[in-house]
């Protein structure tokens, strides 16, 4: 099954600290809304997606990644992975 790439990142951003997962690749390491993510906002499994002026929090990384990913296609990101 295609898909996209995932990998953990930390950004600083204003001194504050961003721990997100970036889906198909980094593309600005600095500046964590240039790139597709879902933060991970707390170590109780709580996430956060944000596309354009919506946001959607969840304990369930798959249903937020399910969202994002068919974003990601309605904007012609193409899949960087395979399952």
């Amino acid at each position: 099954m295609n898909t996209y790439s995932k990998q953990l990142h930390t950004f600083t951003e204003n001194g504050e600290t961003i721990n997100a997962i970036v889906y198909g690749g980094l593309v600005k390491p600095d500046e964590a809304e240039a790139n597709c993510i879902i933060k991970d906002i707390g170590g109780d499994k709580r996430y956060l997606l944000t596309i354009s002026n919506d946001g959607w929090m969840s304990d369930n990384l798959a249903e937020l990644e399910t969202r994002l990913f068919e974003w990601m296609q309605r904007q012609g990101y193409e899949y960087d992975s395979q399952n």
